[in-house]
């Protein structure tokens, strides 16, 4: 059976008076239980198939179905649900949230399901434990090293448990050796936990440690090769060695300057939506959920750290998952 099946699916964008066709007529399927890689140049499509398997996006035209869930013309609450409990995201940024300890990162999305406190800890202490940091829990991103956020975030993709794991550029920003462990964990998860995984990625090695590869150009399919099983073989890891258990804790600073990222939305995206439009006047009101259908969204790029608190404050009240990031952590 299909995990994905997507048929002539296309996507445009407008910029100005040009008209940009992200894809253009892709047709696609992968069968359940695999791992693939999406490859391809830049501009080639690859992040715009991502989002729209994962939902945050909708196509300009075509169909596409993941475990039988039609997502076209689903609602915004609808994709929403749909990304809770079947899609599990991965980026190349990690994206946690820097005044939570990984643990409770990987709660977040247990929270959004409205899982039980004593639930969704247990759930969170179970999956740090998988990725191999059960002894640094309770430390933040800050003190943590790439790989070690890395792992972290694929534990929070699997906290609802999904079906469809969905990976952009997964060791893009770590060094070959993290970058190879980190592979090693999503090869395992999908043998071991029987999850489909498809993989964006510039890697050539960890592209041809897939079972199935999509490679894109200018929006359409131009090649897709099924490998055969006894070819795939997981690499040999040494363990990693853990740098950042023989640094001193690094102290976390204030920074009187800070941008405001939602990274998900609940169901008041209503509310949401009257907020952002009041702070943010250049954008239009109509095209507002359409942005929110694309996070993380940065919804102010420089704010003083006392307002932004407020904002925050606001939007988590409209039930979405906010972040402030120091301008100076991104130096």
């Amino acid at each position: 059976m299909s995990a994905i099946e997507a048929q002539d699916l296309t996507r445009v964008f407008h910029v100005g008076d040009e008209e940009v066709r992200a894809l253009d007529g892709l047709t696609v399927s992968l069968e359940r239980g695999r791992l693939a890689a999406v490859i391809g140049p830049s501009g080639s499509g690859k992040s715009t198939l991502m989002a729209l398997l994962g939902g945050l996006d909708t196509p300009s035209s075509g169909s596409i179905s993941v475990y039988d869930q039609e997502l076209n013309g689903m609602t915004p609450p609808d994709l929403a649900a749909y990304r809770r409990s079947t899609v599990g995201f991965v980026f190349q940024d990690f994206f946690l949230l820097s005044h939570l300890t990984a643990i409770e990162n990987v709660e977040v999305p247990l929270k959004l399901a409205q899982v039980s406190r004593t639930e969704r800890r247990e759930r969170a202490n179970e999956l740090i434990e998988l990725v191999g940091l059960g002894h640094r829990g309770d430390h933040r991103p800050q003190q943590l090293s790439g790989g070690e956020r890395q792992r972290v975030a694929i534990a929070r993709a699997l906290a609802n448990r999904p079906k469809l794991l969905l990976a952009d550029e997964p060791t893009g920003n770590l060094d070959e050796k993290t970058g190879a462990a980190v592979t090693e964990i999503l090869l395992n998860l999908n043998k071991d936990q029987d999850i489909t995984v498809v993989l964006v990625t510039h890697n050539p090695e960890l592209a041809n440690q897939t079972e199935v590869q999509f490679r894109l150009g200018g929006g359409k399919l131009q090649q897709k090769t099924v490998a055969s099983e006894e070819l795939i073989v997981p690499p040999v890891i040494e363990p990693e060695i853990d740098m950042a258990q023989d640094q001193e804790p690094v102290e976390i600073t204030q920074s009187t300057s800070v941008k405001v990222v939602i990274l998900e939305t609940g169901f008041c995206q209503a509310k949401a939506t009257d907020i952002i439009h009041e702070v943010r006047p250049d954008l239009g009101l109509f095209d507002i959920p359409g942005i929110l259908n694309d996070l993380p969204f940065i919804v102010l790029d420089e704010v003083e750290r006392e307002k932004a608190e407020e904002l925050k404050n606001r939007f988590e009240d409209a039930d979405c998952v906010v972040e402030l990031v120091s301008t100076s952590e991104l130096k």
